[in-house]
This record gives structure tokens, C-alpha cells and sequence, in this order.
């Protein structure tokens, strides 16, 4: 009687610390966060839940248009979801509604339709950090308020979205190109004593 309890006990330590290293080596390569707030949409919505692959940025380098959760560089505490505009040494200028990054207009049509409601005069990014912006422009704590996000905060790149059901799905690839600015002719002066049409 004694040999079969202590089988039972046997059988259900050993689940228990199954259990326990499938639950921990899960949570070292994902992790699973609420989006709060309408800063992503609408591509991202308030109470969706989404899984963060940590593991994507050990080989390589976050791309401009990921999509990545973060530690808000002013509350460590803070997690927030953004998608990255620019990296590092990287100048990133808003003007007009429309971003610049070292000079060319980004076009992010495939991710964003709406105003931007500010002008953010040209900053540099710092080596090691990463600019980012909600897709919600008018709606945005981002790098226009909170700086630079520095990669050491970078928790990991938005993977999939699993809840509600209806909008389960991987998020897609949106990669922003970046379009040259038109040349501007330099300004000639009419020949003095000239009359306009």
C-alpha cells in the first residue's frame, strides 16, 4: 500500500515539474500582453490581447514598421505597444502631417490613414535606440513625448493577436518604404522690369 502511494506521489511531482518548465519556457520565448488604449488603432485595438516574441530580436535588429512592446524609458514599470519610424542615428522630423526620416518622406500607407496631429522639429536618435509611434496619431503616447526607446528596453516584436477570436491572426509584415523629397528649383528672380502674365 505504502509503494503505491508513493508511485501516486511520484506520478504527480513529476506533472507538477513538467508543468512548471513547459510554463517557464514558454514565458522566456513569448509572453502574452493587453493592448489598453486606442494609441494602435485601428490595427491594434483597446483589449486585445497579443504574444510578444522575445526571442526575435537576439539575432537581429528591430525594422522599421515592427510592431514591438516596450518599458516606457519614463516608467519601467509601464509596458507599451508601438511601432517602430526610426532607428538609430536616424533623424526623424514630423512636418506638415507627414513624416521624414534623414530627409524622405515615410510611406506608411500600408499600416496608417489619418492626420498627425503635431509637428515634431528633426531629432537625431540616439546610437542603440529606436523611434517609435503609435499608429493612432491623434491618440499617441510615443516618442514625441516619452523620447527614444532604448533597445535594452525592448521586451520583444508583436507576433499575433489571439484574442478576441474574430481577430485572431499573425500581424502582418508592414515595412515603410522611404520615398525620395522632391528637388526644389532654386528660386530666379524675374528680370527687373518685367511684367507678369
Amino acid at each position: 500500500m505504502f509503494s503505491r502511494n508513493s508511485n501516486i506521489l511520484l506520478e504527480i511531482a513529476e506533472t507538477v515539474l513538467l508543468a512548471a518548465l513547459i510554463f517557464f519556457g514558454t514565458r522566456l520565448l513569448v509572453q502574452n500582453f493587453l493592448v489598453e488604449g486606442p494609441s494602435m488603432s485601428p490595427n491594434l485595438a483597446d483589449s486585445e490581447f497579443l504574444l510578444v516574441n522575445k526571442l526575435s530580436y537576439l539575432t537581429e535588429d528591430p525594422r522599421r514598421g515592427d510592431v514591438i512592446v516596450f518599458r516606457s524609458p519614463r516608467n519601467p514599470d509601464e509596458d507599451l505597444v508601438k511601432r517602430v519610424i526610426g532607428l538609430p542615428n536616424d533623424e526623424v522630423e514630423i512636418r506638415a502631417g507627414q513624416v521624414y526620416v534623414n530627409g524622405h518622406v515615410v510611406d506608411e500607407s500600408s499600416y496608417f490613414r489619418g492626420p498627425i496631429a503635431r509637428d515634431t522639429p528633426a531629432r537625431r536618435v540616439p546610437e542603440d535606440s529606436y523611434f517609435v509611434m503609435g499608429d493612432n496619431r491623434l491618440q499617441s503616447r510615443d516618442s514625441r513625448d516619452i523620447g527614444a526607446v532604448p533597445r535594452a528596453s525592448i521586451v520583444g516584436q508583436v507576433w499575433l493577436v489571439y484574442w478576441p477570436p474574430g481577430k485572431f491572426g499573425f500581424l502582418p509584415d508592414a515595412t515603410p518604404a522611404l520615398a525620395p523629397v522632391p528637388e526644389r528649383l532654386p528660386f530666379v528672380a524675374p528680370p527687373a522690369g518685367a511684367v507678369g502674365p
